[in-house]
């Protein structure tokens, strides 16, 4: 009644209909009545039991024992957990104060701080176009060089990706190019170049670059440099484009999830089952990029995974608590293989969210299985998820 109506019944994600489980699995049982630790999973870092059957006042009078400090301990988060929530207040505090700042407002006269602000522009769209003026990958004359049965789901994945960043690289000269004209006064300013000149002053993500790019927090450099990035990978796979990278950094494709079905669509084709009976199954190695020299016997090998709310011990090859204010950590390459579909649950299994950002939803990707030696619950209070792009380089 608690978990599928009451309270389940409102919640839409399935992620969070499965915290909502396990607060009630954990709280909603007999021993709530006798003196119950209310800190999940906290080791002894925090405790406060429930009080065993007593009067009213007892009651009142135990609930004023309560530690008056707010922790995430209470709610069975890492102690961490504070540090990325008031990380993300702050920033959102200034990108407030910024948005109320005006946009003429400039330090000393106001005709020459105008002209230091549009000559800064100006210099930005030169730079920006020198990164990316030549940035083009040929999908057409790639795709007729390969033959029918060399095209298989990765070459798909890959030329799905090259058109992908064509598109972007194509808006981002096009509109760059167009606003070095309007700053020379050969084109009539219009709104969207206004919008762009703003975003770049401002060192954000123009809006056509957000609809036709990647899901990404970066600031605007940091995204240049993760641009380059993608961009050199798509460059290894097109100069040989039979063969797929040993290893694939799936942070840096538009589309992940494609790569994971072309993982089940090469099983499919291998041993002939139905795809919508196929889900992709993670085994984590102890090996990072540097050490991988063939391909896997199946599926394939990806990294750019980075695990927040805990972090993976490499000896004991599976979840641990983290490190203090130590928010991502960076994931051994991961084999991701496709087999059966299957409802069993493994007590030793966390089945951890995997999502492109770190503001998670709506950029989910799959749900990975990384081996834990304690309950599962205690992962999925902890909000432990897989993120693709944290914002910045470890």
């Amino acid at each position: 009644i608690f978990g599928d109506i009451m309270y389940g019944g409102h919640i839409v994600d399935n992620w969070d209909r499965k915290l909502c489980e396990v607060y009630l699995a954990y709280f909603m049982q007999d021993d709530l009545l006798d003196e119950e630790e209310m800190v999940p999973f906290a080791d002894g870092k925090l405790s406060w039991k429930s009080p065993g059957p007593s009067s009213h006042d007892k009651y009142l009078e135990h609930i004023e024992t309560m530690p008056q400090s707010e922790s995430p301990l209470y709610f069975g988060m890492h102690p961490n957990a504070e540090i990325g929530f008031r990380t993300a207040q702050c920033k959102r505090i200034f990108e407030l104060l910024q948005m109320m700042q005006p946009k003429d407002a400039v330090v000393g006269d106001d005709a020459e701080g105008g002209a230091q602000s549009t000559s800064r522009v100006e210099e930005l769209c030169t730079e920006i176009l020198d990164e990316v003026r030549d940035v083009r990958f040929a999908t057409e004359d790639t795709s007729r060089s390969l033959r029918d049965e060399d095209k298989g789901p990765f070459q798909f994945v890959f030329l799905q990706e090259c058109e992908y960043m064509n598109g972007l690289v194509y808006e981002m000269v096009r509109g760059l190019g167009e606003l070095q004209l309007g700053f020379k006064g050969e084109l009539t300013m219009s709104e969207q170049m206004e919008q762009l000149a703003d975003a770049l002053h401002e060192e954000k993500l123009p809006v056509w670059w957000v609809k036709l790019g990647f899901p990404s927090t970066r600031p605007l450099w940091s995204w240049l440099i993760n641009l380059k990035e993608r961009c050199a990978q798509l460059e290894d796979w097109i100069a040989d484009p039979l063969n797929t990278p040993k290893v694939v950094d799936v942070s840096k494709l538009f589309n992940p999830q494609s790569f994971l079905t072309a993982i089940k669509q090469r099983c499919c084709q291998e041993s002939h089952q139905e795809l919508d009976k196929l889900q992709v199954y993670t085994e984590v190695t102890k090996r990072d990029v540097r050490q991988i020299d063939s391909e896997p016997r199946e599926g394939a090998y990806v990294t750019g995974m980075y695990l927040e709310g805990a972090r993976w011990d490499t000896n004991s090859n599976s979840l641990e608590d983290s490190r203090p204010k130590e928010l991502f950590v960076r994931m051994p390459v991961v084999n991701c293989k496709a087999g059966p579909t299957t409802d069993r649950e493994d007590k030793n299994i966390y089945h951890c969210p995997t999502y492109c950002v770190p503001t998670r939803r709506p950029y989910y990707v799959f749900a990975a299985q990384l081996r834990t030696k304690v309950p599962p619950a205690k992962w999925v209070l902890a909000g432990v998820a897989l993120i693709l792009d944290i914002g910045y380089n470890l």
